[in-house]
């Protein structure tokens, strides 16, 4: 009767081994590090890996001025000055003479907000 209990006692054991190989939670915790999913984090990965987040490539282009003028403007006084220059500068070239700049997605034109308006 002892051998009969031995043997049942191993089964056992490797019944519960072949278990747990099988069962994905009781292997050992290896954790997969997601990335972060904001649009910020992967328009910054996809300029990264073409080398375009440099400040020239960002701010000559329209969006990039926008973006940094409204910062300047909102966020630190003593940028206004020269945000005043750039624009006397790059207006021609941003937007045309009508104060409308085109939309870049859908192709649209729009006018600027108050804030933002380039001419």
């Amino acid at each position: 009767m002892a051998d009969l209990e031995a043997v049942l006692a191993d089964v056992s054991y490797l019944m519960a081994m072949e278990k747990s190989k099988a069962t994905p939670a009781a292997r050992a915790s290896k954790k997969i590090v997601l990335p972060e999913p904001s649009i910020r984090s992967v328009m910054q990965k996809y300029l990264e890996e073409r080398h375009e987040i440099t400040f020239d490539k960002i701010f000559n282009q329209r969006i990039g001025f926008l973006l940094f003028k409204d910062f300047c403007l909102n966020e630190i006084n003593e940028a206004v000055p020269q945000v005043k220059f750039y624009e006397e500068r790059l207006c021609p070239r941003l937007c045309d003479g009508s104060g409308l700049s085109h939309h870049l997605l859908g192709g649209k034109w729009f006018r600027a907000p108050d804030q933002l308006a380039l001419c």
